[in-house]
């Protein structure tokens, strides 16, 4: 199993070939609002429920309607992802600041740009026929646990969940599988507990596989495990190429995300599915409703102002499980003139 040195590796690895193919004129924002009435800008995404919020603004026409023409490009991962916004190959992404982080203490100015999340939206569920052994985390030693990759957020979080408990990540056995999915793992029994979220989630639930052990949506448990009410788990990233080059680019997304978070909390979870709904052909579609009425409900911000407590919340996730090593300050990672920020 890949180690959090090897993870380490790999990121330093992917930010140095991705700095290899700037250009000092590179710039994909291709026409600025003092060329044309339209900016062009490419997006990057990954696909399913937590990119609900991309999918929304380029379906409903809010990217068009805030005066950009928006191209989404979809990933399979966020590193890829990343190293094609440092490459210039995108002007923006929806992803994890976590790549905020790693790219500054690289020397690499991407910048979050504006909020996504509020909330840790992740569950520790345990296989329900373990629920008369497994009663708190501390029952988890020696436990097989699946959290994806080694070095990713779910890991990291995992790592939080076993250290308030006194355990460490060395305490359990990480699974993990090339061509299985947690859900698989979990339904299999290949693995006695997982971090997931929705629709997974909701799904195992539903068909009782799982219990929740730790719920991060209850607000006395975020703040245990997390130290803060808030903590910014999903952002719009961007770099220091188009927030000094085309602000106006930054301006006008999140003029389109605010109209996206107010949509979101109006209407109700089953009109948004009608209306972005081709986005999950073939998932259950069930689940998918569920997690729009629980984790995105609660953990959708109102607009997308950043907190800074909540960008500190979050990025102590990474350097408590060893990932960075130490904290990038807000206003060297952090792009707010148009977003707003909050304490």
């Amino acid at each position: 199993m890949p180690s959090r040195r090897d993870f380490l590796k790999y990121t330093s690895i992917g930010l140095t070939t991705a700095l290899t193919t700037i250009s000092c004129d590179n710039n994909t924002v291709s026409q600025s609002i003092a060329d044309q009435g339209t900016i062009k800008v490419r997006l990057g995404a990954v696909s399913g429920i937590n990119s609900i919020d991309v999918w929304i603004p380029e379906d409903l026409g809010y990217f068009k309607e805030a005066g950009l023409s928006a191209e989404v490009i979809q990933f399979q991962g966020g590193g890829k992802m990343r190293d094609a916004l440092i490459a210039g190959e995108i002007d923006f992404s929806a992803q994890a600041p976590l790549h905020v982080y790693l790219s500054q203490l690289k020397g690499v100015p991407l910048n979050v740009v504006a909020n996504r999340r509020n909330l840790v939206d992740t569950s520790l569920v345990v296989r329900s026929n373990l629920q008369s052994q497994i009663k708190t985390v501390n029952d988890l030693k020696g436990k097989k646990f699946s959290v994806g990759e080694v070095g990713s957020w779910g890991w990291a979080v995992s790592v939080k969940y076993l250290r308030q408990h006194g355990l460490s990540e060395k305490d359990v056995e990480y699974v993990q599988s090339s061509n299985a999915t947690t859900y698989t793992l979990l339904t299999s029994g290949q693995v006695d507990a997982a971090v997931t979220g929705a629709p997974d989630l909701h799904k195992l639930l539903k068909e009782g596989t799982v219990f929740q052990l730790v719920n991060a949506l209850e607000p006395e448990t975020h703040k245990k495990y997390f130290g803060a009410p808030e903590a910014m788990t999903r952002a719009w990233l961007s770099h220091e190429r188009v927030t000094s080059q085309n602000p106006e680019a930054v301006k006008r997304l999140v003029a389109a995300v605010n109209r996206t978070f107010e949509y979101m909390h109006k209407t109700s979870p089953e009109k948004i599915l009608d209306a972005v709904g081709k986005r999950f052909q073939g998932a259950n579609l069930d689940a998918i409703l569920t997690g729009l009425r629980t984790e995105l409900q609660q953990s959708v911000p109102r607009n997308a102002s950043i907190s800074e407590a909540a960008y500190v919340a979050d990025q102590q996730v990474f350097i408590d499980a060893g990932i960075i090593n130490k904290l990038v300050p807000y206003s060297q990672a952090v792009f707010d003139k148009y977003a707003g920020h909050r304490a």
